[in-house]
């Protein structure tokens, strides 16, 4: 088949100097240290001090949650308003792994402070028949749940119209999320997104359910007598967004995702397990969470693969948060047969794609696109990116019947 001409850009090398590497010796265990200290360097880690807590979460000195500065104190101000008043305060989620981790992570965290299905609910969208982000429908079904607080994670920093919709409702919103930001401070109570901070600082790689994380971190911080629960208990949930979510991970996102790991590990022995529906999704995985893999390719497809399939993902957050173990084991197998589902679906669009490429002359387009009322949505964007993978070209996939285009 053919492909674009490929172009590499090659990056210069500078050595890193015999300081940093003698630096190095010490910190891990490494004869020479000569190649493994080329690689920080190149990575941007050219401070001895930082080797210690890059190699060992332990010595890591994680960011305060109010480095977010203003908005995080605003944030929290609001939340222990709402807390005093017994307001109705609801998390509005996203339906992939980070936003549904995200979503777990409030669920569990702000549980703390509120009662769960009294003073606190969670909406997540259905990815089939409203895609990502706040929607007018949902607002009015939280509205209609007495919400006076609406809190979104990994989604609604561009929401404009709905953010203003809502509060015409009388609902403050708090966002927290890590995307694409306005052109303008957005009209909310708070907002919490890392791109506001500067490329270099240790939390500007943070995903949506990192931010999250933090938003809970601060108020357990404030409210130290409250929470009935560890604050660590969460940082299984974090590693999983995070991991599966595919940020760099540098800063706060190493560490979180390291102390993280080291949590998911204990999930997997039944005398340690605090979250039965992630152990037994680390049971159907065949695998004991003590590495990022375990995430990027056992937990996170799953979870991603419960919207792509059905369009609800709801019940991810029930089943990465109940405590009961006959209802986690049966969301669970529900999760494993929609990821079953969902690759034998993946499979089948591949085929009919390459079918159909076969077909045509690609030397004359730079592009490909093609259409099927057949095709299933929620797989084709991950076709799309297997196709233009192999074949070296942009690719659009739709479905001409389907609620949306990946």
């Amino acid at each position: 088949m053919p492909q674009l001409p490929v172009q590499w850009q090659l990056q210069s090398i500078d050595p890193p100097p015999e300081a940093f590497v003698q630096a190095l010796r010490l910190c891990v265990a490494c004869d020479s240290g000569k190649y493994l200290a080329q690689l920080l360097w190149q990575r941007g880690i050219q401070q001895p001090e930082q080797l210690k807590g890059y190699f060992h979460a332990r010595d890591y000195q994680p960011t305060s949650p109010f480095a977010f500065g203003q908005e995080m104190e605003w944030a929290v101000e609001r939340l222990q308003r709402a807390r005093d008043n017994a307001e109705v305060v609801a998390i509005w989620g996203d339906f992939d792994a980070d936003g549904v981790t995200a979503t777990a992570v409030l669920w569990d965290g702000l549980g703390q402070f509120f009662t769960q299905q009294k003073t606190l609910f969670y909406y997540i969208p259905n990815r089939l028949t409203e895609s990502h982000g706040l929607s007018q429908v949902g607002i009015d079904l939280l509205h209609s749940k007495g919400c006076q607080l609406l809190v979104t994670c990994d989604t609604g920093s561009t929401n404009l119209t709905e953010i203003e919709y809502a509060q015409s409702l009388g609902i403050d919103v708090i966002i927290t999320d890590h995307h694409t930001l306005p052109s303008a401070r957005p009209p909310v109570t708070a907002i919490l997104n890392p791109r506001y901070l500067a490329t270099d600082h240790p939390l500007a790689a943070l995903s949506g359910v990192a931010v999250a994380y933090k938003l809970v971190e601060a108020l357990y911080s404030v409210l130290p007598d409250v929470p009935q629960k560890p604050l660590q208990e969460l940082l299984d949930l974090v590693a999983i967004g995070l991991i599966a979510d595919l940020v760099e991970l540098k800063g706060d996102c190493r560490y979180l995702a390291q102390i993280g790991i080291q949590q998911l590990q204990r999930q997997a022995n039944p005398a340690t397990a605090t979250r039965p529906g992630v152990a037994k999704l680390l049971e159907f995985c065949k695998r004991s969470g003590d590495r990022p893999t375990d995430i990027s390719f056992g937990i996170g497809p799953r979870i991603n693969a419960v919207s792509r399939i059905q369009g609800d993902a709801h019940f991810c957050v029930e089943l990465l948060t109940s405590q009961d173990q006959h209802l986690c084991s049966h969301l669970a197998e529900a999760t494993e047969l929609a990821n079953t589902r969902r690759k034998a679906l993946q499979k089948e669009v591949v085929q009919q794609v390459t079918s159909r490429l076969s077909q045509l002359d690609l030397s004359t387009t730079s592009v490909i696109v093609l259409a099927d009322e057949q095709w299933q949505p929620g797989v084709l964007g991950l076709v799309a990116g297997q196709i233009a993978q192999e074949y070296g070209r942009p690719t659009i996939l739709l479905s001409v019947e389907g609620a949306g285009i990946e």
